[in-house]
């Protein structure tokens, strides 16, 4: 198999927040079949249940440890560390990836689109993160992976849900900066070895679409009619969950920090491509997201069609 951080390794704890479906989900599966004890949260008490079970049925019951916790309620979320460290004695992997779809298209409006946004992707990050780094950074001897789910959303920022941009590009931002803060630490220190890194991934059949049209609609939510794609209703160009965790698992193994996912429709150099092109936005263009105005259209598809690797 792959050769992961000794933090993967039978036996440690991994902790996974946006548990109950799709990349958290798979996430926590493949850690049980590590051996890892597994602990979960999430706010969807039903799909959450059924990963615990899942999980369950690997490691058996005493390595699993579910709770419902909405993470943008840190009291909550120190609770969770709690019982946590009292359950298992520690945390040595990090998968930060609870996440909403709702939020705003215009800066304009829907303030309280861009709350709920921002609680659950920007704050709900932080407050895990200010909950289980120190005391996961205090483990002498350890080694500590800490993974944040970011979006290709937060780096180059396409129009329709600006909110969800906003805070993806936090953590985005946020990640970084943890980064370059626990690679300044002292190495003769005592504590753990630690790392972070941003999990970016593609197009994927998650439920996220699901768990938005259902906070929108509410009473109204037809499970048949207004879910576009889903992880038992795949659509082609996306990822499945598994392999998307697949992915993420050999870039942790080869101690990548931006792990910038694939997908069925685009690969990674489409992706870098785009992410350059929306730097020069800024260092040649002086247009803020020239890649959606007309003005740029063709000029965009001759950039992308232009082969770059000697094809």
């Amino acid at each position: 198999g792959l050769s992961m951080p000794p933090s993967f390794g039978k036996g440690k704890v991994v902790v996974i927040t946006g548990a109950a479906s799709g990349l958290g989900k798979a996430c926590a599966l493949k850690c049980a079949e590590r051996g890892m004890k597994v602990v979960l949260c999430d706010i969807d008490e039903t799909d959450l249940a059924a990963t615990a079970e899942a999980c369950g049925q690997i490691v058996s019951c005493e390595g699993v440890l579910s709770k419902v916790v909405d993470v943008s309620d840190a009291a909550a979320v120190e609770a969770l560390k709690t019982t946590c460290w009292e359950a298992f004695g520690g945390a040595h992997v990090l998968l930060n990836n609870a996440g909403t779809g709702v939020g705003s298209a215009s800066a304009l409006t829907n303030k309280e689109g861009w709350r709920k946004n921002l609680e659950v992707n920007l704050f709900g990050v932080l407050n895990v993160l200010q909950a289980f780094v120190p005391p996961m950074l205090a483990q002498d001897g350890e080694t500590v992976t800490i993974i944040n789910t970011g979006s290709k959303q937060g780096i180059t920022m396409p129009p329709g849900n600006l909110a969800y941009n906003v805070g993806k590009a936090g953590v985005k931002a946020i990640t970084e900066g943890l980064q370059h803060e626990l690679r300044g630490r002292d190495p003769g220190s005592s504590g753990a070895a630690a790392t972070a890194h941003l999990f970016v991934p593609g197009w994927v059949n998650t439920m996220l679409a699901r768990n938005y049209f259902r906070d929108e609609k509410g009473a109204d939510f037809d499970h048949e009619k207004d879910v576009p794609w889903s992880t038992e209703n795949p659509a082609a160009g996306a990822w499945m969950p598994d392999e998307t965790i697949d992915h993420l698992f050999q870039e942790v193994a080869a101690g990548r920090f931006y792990i910038i996912c694939p997908d069925n429709d685009v690969s990674r150099e489409m992706d870098n491509k785009r992410i350059a092109w929306a730097a020069g936005d800024i260092t040649e263009r002086d247009v803020p997201l020239s890649r959606w105005h007309t003005d740029y259209t063709e000029e965009f598809a001759e950039y992308m069609a232009a082969s770059t690797d000697g094809e």
